[in-house]
């Protein structure tokens, strides 16, 4: 479809540039929600008019007659309201121009931009937790969508190794539980043990101060390298790290790099930075008496002042986010080096910076992006915007364009599933819609929980409904089967929209949810086993809709419609940073798709070019359906 608006929107202004200026003109398009007012819509009259001082209506009324039987989609334009341009298209040579494409590969066009994806970067201080799916759900479909459209994308994943998160733990280590790093790094699973004690740890701090500077002299320490609290916060950091990486493996989740804030600081990133800051007059010494010595950049936003250098001398999270983002544009004039860390059990390297050369460094080279997303929750929404203006005011109008926030709300637990995991409710906590979660608080679920958790109610869906699977093949399909669970309800919500995860929701074979998304596909896939079984050929047949009853012939072409317009969605799921639309789109396919299924059978259907047309729609539905479901990282499992 999008092909297709763009080559009319492109014979009309031919017809029409003699009659009227047309520089600066493009038409644009939209599908009316009735089939009554045409297959796409054009406010081309009401642009026009503004340029000429005419009525609308009037326009509309001569573009029509000198489009009229001359575009070569379109069968005839009518007007409408006050100066709509409706089209109605050549349905036969629309519909055998999607089942062709049916035999010919998707080829996205060649887009010369690089985008780079930075989304997760979670404290690697304990395990990771619910809170931190969303954002991961929603960077790697953001990914996907990128890279659908034709984009050279770049996925990073920023580690705060040595922030104040991870002193807190490596205070409680070594401090607290006195141990020293043999001991540490005897501990199995680093991150599960450290779960608990970053909540200890800071029930402490908030209720001893004295305790609270310790934790502070720490993060100084880790900052200046002293040992041993530098050596436990990179061991501590890495292993964490490895944790989160494979957890997230779980969802199909991946990165092609893992920057980490230590070698931004080792590398004097920010020194580069704050040469161009001082510069430029965008960072000078605070005027105000209580940041006295402090390096401060004005957000004028707000207008107010943000600390980038602190009094005694040690650099704020916001100064090396700026130079972390310089270099992700190309803007910093220095490099990190890189190191292997990683590999996935498709094969797929994962990297990591590194402060010093590598025995085997990696080939590719990493930044050097035209746009970056950055997926991180709204709190962090003043930061970003901070930056943007950074990359502004040192002269880079066209990179503060293109550094997009892409924020979000946060995920909570409805009062269900706070019970169901084993966490306790306090008094009043029941009649609330969501219970908000809080690492440091210890009252949260940690990411691997929540995905066993799915995975063994998956199984016993699974069981009851294939008892004769073997229990490997059962525990296989309800993986895949949770994945999608999870990963739909992630993206589902608007993102200005605080989620409660529920399970009962998440896991609903019947509504909007991904195990349904999923059972319409596998059905899909039965109609067409079954087809192939009986020799009935899909590929071949009735060249238009002729053999269909007036009926169904509408409903059908609804569809066929609707189904064109994937590429036009995940582009509007981009500009509109609304992941959810593109999973609406989904649900919206696979609801039309069972209405008409219920209506009209397939196989059972005894005319033959009725059935051949039917069978045509559902290799369609099925092929862009899959596309679209690969997009939100969701499997088609081989039954359910």
């Amino acid at each position: 479809m999008k092909n297709l608006q763009e080559k009319l929107g492109r014979e009309i202004t031919v017809l029409l540039e003699d009659a009227y200026e047309m520089s600066g003109v493009e038409p644009s398009f939209s599908i009316p929600a009735e089939r009554k007012f045409g297959d796409l819509s054009t406010t081309l009259a009401f642009t026009l008019a503004k340029k000429t001082g005419s009525k609308p209506f009037m326009l509309a009324g001569d573009i029509a007659a000198r489009l009229q039987g001359k575009l070569a989609a379109v069968e005839e334009v009518r007007v409408a309201g006050g100066g709509f341009l409706n089209f109605f298209l050549r349905r036969d040579d629309f519909f055998t121009a999607q089942r062709r494409s049916l035999t010919e590969p998707w080829a996205p066009p060649a887009r010369k931009e690089k985008v780079i994806v930075e989304h997760t970067s979670i404290n690697p201080n304990k395990s990771a937790h619910i809170g931190h799916l969303r954002n991961s759900c929603l960077g790697d479909s953001l990914a996907r969508c990128c890279r659908f459209l034709g984009y050279e994308v770049e996925v990073q994943n920023y580690i705060d190794d040595t922030g104040i998160q991870v002193a807190d733990v490596v205070w409680g280590l070594l401090h607290y539980r006195r141990m020293d790093l043999d001991a540490i790094r005897r501990i199995p699973d680093l991150a599960a043990y450290l779960w608990e004690l970053y909540a200890e740890v800071n029930r402490l701090f908030a209720a001893d101060e004295a305790l609270a500077a310790q934790r502070r002299e720490v993060h100084r320490r880790i900052e200046e390298k002293a040992e041993p609290e530098y050596s436990t916060c990179l061991h501590v950091a890495e292993q964490v790290l490895l944790d989160h990486v494979r957890t997230m493996e779980r969802l199909d989740i991946q990165y092609d790099l893992l920057a980490r804030e230590s070698d931004v600081i080792a590398l004097d990133f920010f020194k580069a930075a704050a040469a161009e800051l001082a510069d430029r007059g965008v960072m000078a010494p605070s005027s105000d008496p209580g940041k006295q010595g402090c390096l401060v950049i004005h957000y004028d936003r707000e207008k107010i002042e943000k600390i980038i250098v602190r009094s005694n001398g040690t650099i704020t999270y916001v100064g090396k986010d700026i130079a972390y983002n310089l270099w992700k544009f190309d803007l910093l004039g220095r490099d990190f080096h890189y190191r292997p860390f990683h590999v996935y059990s498709d094969g797929r390297p994962i990297v990591m910076t590194a402060s010093q050369p590598a025995a085997s460094p990696p080939a590719r080279s990493f930044g050097r992006g035209q746009r970056v997303y950055n997926v991180i929750d709204v709190r962090q929404s003043y930061l970003q915007n901070l930056i943007a203006q950074v990359l502004v005011q040192l002269g880079h109008p066209e990179a503060g364009a293109n550094f997009i926030h892409f924020s979000y709300e946060m995920v909570a637990l409805t009062p269900a599933c706070v019970r169901e995991m084993g966490l306790i409710l306090e008094p009043g906590e029941e009649s609330k819609p969501y219970i908000e979660v809080s690492g440091r608080k210890g009252r949260a679920v940690k990411a691997d929980d929540l995905i066993t958790r799915l995975e063994e109610k998956s199984l016993r869906e699974v069981s009851a409904r294939n008892p004769e699977l073997a229990e490997a093949e059962a525990r296989l399909l309800s993986h895949v089967i949770a994945v999608a669970a999870l990963r739909y309800f992630m993206v589902k919500f608007n993102l200005n929209t605080v989620i409660a995860f529920d399970f009962k929701e998440a896991l609903n074979f019947e509504g909007d949810s991904g195990p349904y998304l999923q059972y319409a596909v596998v059905r899909l896939n039965s109609i067409l086993k079954k087809a192939a079984a009986a020799d009935l050929d899909a590929t071949s047949g009735a060249a238009g809709l002729a053999p269909l009853p007036e009926g169904e012939r509408e409903l059908y072409w609804e569809l066929v419609l609707h189904l064109s317009l994937l590429e036009i969605q995940v582009e509007f799921a981009l500009q509109n940073h609304e992941l959810s639309s593109l999973a609406t789109y989904a649900y919206g396919l696979c609801q039309k798709f069972n209405h008409y299924y219920h209506l009209f059978p397939v196989l059972a259907e005894p005319d033959p070019a009725r059935r051949y047309l039917r069978l045509g729609l559902v290799l369609l539905f099925k092929n862009k359906i899959e596309t679209t479901l690969s997009l939100l990282g969701i499997e088609i499992p081989g039954r359910m």
